[in-house]
């Protein structure tokens, strides 16, 4: 049965292909969906001190998918933002929130450095102890 819902996003078009499938799944299971985006430790480093505008940039991906879950009025939906490796928080996430189902985009917004790393989308359905959806 599938209660919980997991979907990771970073506002990436394939993070929203992966929403919508999620949506219809929670409304056909009549499930919880919780949106999640990892802010990446590494964008510290990169970008330098500027946690405020990560977690800005945080807080408006999580707000464009809530309203795009707004299609499916009724669903029971909550976001949350963590820091860390996304593959590693996205994991842990899924354990500590007993979720059932993780629905994920294939390609994110990684670019050269997901290409040589390994997506996260592999890495997940690689570590997670449930069944992980990848959306194309």
């Amino acid at each position: 049965m599938i209660n919980r819902i997991l979907v990771p996003t970073d506002g990436s078009e394939c993070s929203y292909k992966a929403l919508d499938w999620a949506l219809d799944l929670a409304e056909k299971y009549g499930a919880e969906v919780e949106l999640l985006c990892v802010i990446p430790t590494t964008a510290f480093a990169v970008i330098g001190p500027c946690e405020r505008e990560l977690q800005d940039h945080a807080e408006k991906i999580l707000g464009e998918a809530l309203d795009k879950s707004k299609s499916k009025p009724g669903l029971r939906i909550s976001s949350k933002i963590l820091v860390g490796s996304p593959a590693d928080k996205i994991v842990e996430e899924s354990k500590e929130g007993n979720f059932d189902l993780i629905v994920m985009g294939s390609r994110g917004l990684g670019g050269i450095k997901g290409f040589l790393l390994g997506s996260v989308a592999d890495r997940v359905a690689d570590l997670a102890q449930c069944p992980v959806i990848v959306v194309k």
